[in-house]
Parts: structure tokens; sequence; C-alpha cells
């Protein structure tokens, strides 16, 4: 099971989830994993306090191309030169351009998700390009419906979209339950668990809701391989103690 921290970035700073009202983001704050809402400093204090450095960053201003969408680029390009950390970044690719633009930021995968993409044939691009271990698909989720800018990607069925990308043997999916984030209401959401029961050959990763290892091992019960986690470790209902107790061991 690997434990991953969540950065939502948003003007330049790690803002706190809360139910994917964007509007409401704040920089992250009463945290006792780090006292800072800078990128550098959030990711070296969940090194050092938790022993995670593998990290899934959102770039919030290019998912939602705010008029400040460039405003991370010069940190997350920092991070990701310092090779310290293995960074899956979300930085809202729409087109192929998209796509080779973030390659040349150097992280480590590239989070393409159906919240912006124009279509599933830029996923099947991006992986002939760059091979699929540096492609990773986000199936976005709010409140029960598929969250997609793309009319023909919302016509279609999640698991419908879980199985083309297995096809692609992508790096892994991600099925994100926006309304969730920041809500510690648990994980579990329906397409989660009918994907997991359809996707065999490809890692599945759950995002939203995490509590505590309680749900890290159920999640690992259904088959699910790794979970995206901000809030349970900010509120320290998870510490690195903690993840001893996981059914395996996180990487």
């Amino acid at each position: 099971m690997n434990v991953i921290p969540v950065m939502d970035l948003l003007n330049g700073k790690v803002v706190q989830g809360i139910g994917g009202r964007r509007n409401e983001y704040q920089p992250i704050s009463n945290s006792v994993v780090t006292s800072s809402a800078e990128l550098y400093e959030v990711a070296r204090a969940f090194q050092e306090k938790i022993g995670l450095n593998w990290f899934y960053i959102a770039d919030l201003d290019r998912i939602q191309s705010t008029k400040n969408k460039n405003i991370n680029r010069e940190k997350l390009v920092n991070l990701a030169k310092s090779q310290q950390y293995n960074i899956s970044l979300d930085a809202g690719c729409k087109t192929t351009e998209d796509v080779r633009e973030i390659a040349e930021w150097n992280v480590n995968q590239i989070v393409m998700g159906t919240e912006t993409l124009d279509s599933l044939e830029i996923l099947s691009e991006a992986v002939n390009h760059f091979g699929p271990d540096k492609i990773m698909l986000s199936i976005d989720i709010k409140s029960g419906k598929l969250l997609a800018n793309n009319s023909n990607i919302r016509k279609l069925h999640p698991v419908e979209i879980a199985k083309y990308a297995e096809e692609l043997c992508l790096k892994g999916i991600i099925v994100i339950e926006l309304h969730k984030v920041g809500s510690q209401a648990g994980p579990l959401n329906q397409s989660l668990l009918e994907i997991t029961k359809k996707v065999i050959e490809v890692p599945i990763f759950a995002g939203g809701g995490v509590r505590n290892i309680d749900d890290l091992n159920e999640l690992h019960e259904y088959g699910v391989s790794g979970a995206l986690v901000a809030t349970a470790f900010h509120k320290g209902k998870i510490g690195k103690d903690d993840l001893n107790k996981l059914l395996t061991t996180s990487d």
C-alpha cells in the first residue's frame, strides 16, 4: 500500500482542500507536519517527519486556468530538479502540447485528469511518446458524477475510462472523489469499488476522505494499491508510526 501525501498548490502556496470547493481553499495551517505553506518546506517535512517522499501535487492554478496559471512553475521545476522526491503532478493537461510542456519540468509522472483532458486519445499519445511509466490517469468524480471538460469523455462510465487506461498499462489510475477531499468521511465510493473489480492490471489509487490507518487497510482489502492523503496527516490522525500498522509496507 503506497500512501502518497497530497499537496494542492494555489497562488504559490500549499492549500487545504475542502470538498472540491476551490474558492474556499486557504494555505495550510495548524498542521502537525509543518508550520509552512511553502512547497519545498512541506515536502521536506513529509520526508523527515513521516518518512514519505512520493508526492501527488495538483497545480490548481493551471487546472483552473487562472490568470496566474504559471505562478507555481518555478517552484515545481526546482522541486523536481532537487531529485529528492518522486513527484506525480497534475498540471491541468488538456492537449498533447500541454503534456510535452510538463514533461520538460522533469517530474516523475504526469497526471492527466478527466476534468481537463480534451480527449482520451491524448492519453494514448502521451503513452506512445513518453512511455506508460511516465503517465497516470486521474478519474475525477464529484458527488458521484464524472467530472470532465470534454463532452465525449463525460458520456463515458468511469469503468470504461479505467479499462481504456488499463490497456495502456499506465503507472496508475487515480480515482478522486472531490467532494470527499478534506471531509474525513471515509474513502470508499461506488466508482472506486466498481473500478477495482474490473481493473487488475494497473494499480488503482484512491483520493479523498481517508481518515486513519483502518481506512487504508480497508482500501487494501478491496484491492486498492495506494491512497492520496492530506488532511489525516495534517491533523495527526496518521503519523510515521501508524504506517507500520498497514497490512503491507508503504514504499
